[in-house]
């Protein structure tokens, strides 16, 4: 290889390396993007859940003083035919 081959190959690879860095650089402010971005979606991830486990207990507590009302009434019932009969 003559000097001038030499001189282009080393400003190739100096442009290639520069190049390389830049997008490096730009590949981890993505990263760092997508990172923030996965982190504020485990936030509403875990409002949304905790929403959801509010209304679950709201509705199961709901659901046992209608069982609760519908056990005393059926158990009053029975009293009832029981005494009836009796």
């Amino acid at each position: 290889m003559t000097d001038r081959e030499h001189e282009l190959l080393a400003t190739a690879t100096d442009r290639f390396e520069r190049r390389l860095s830049e997008e490096a650089a730009k590949l981890r402010d993505g990263d760092s993007a997508i990172r923030l971005e996965i982190a504020n979606l485990r936030v509403d991830m875990a409002e949304q859940f905790a929403a959801a486990r509010i209304h679950t207990e709201a509705q199961h507590h709901e659901l046992l003083k209608w069982a609760l009302v519908f056990w005393v009434g059926q158990s009053a019932a029975v009293a009832g035919i029981v005494t009836a009969l009796t």
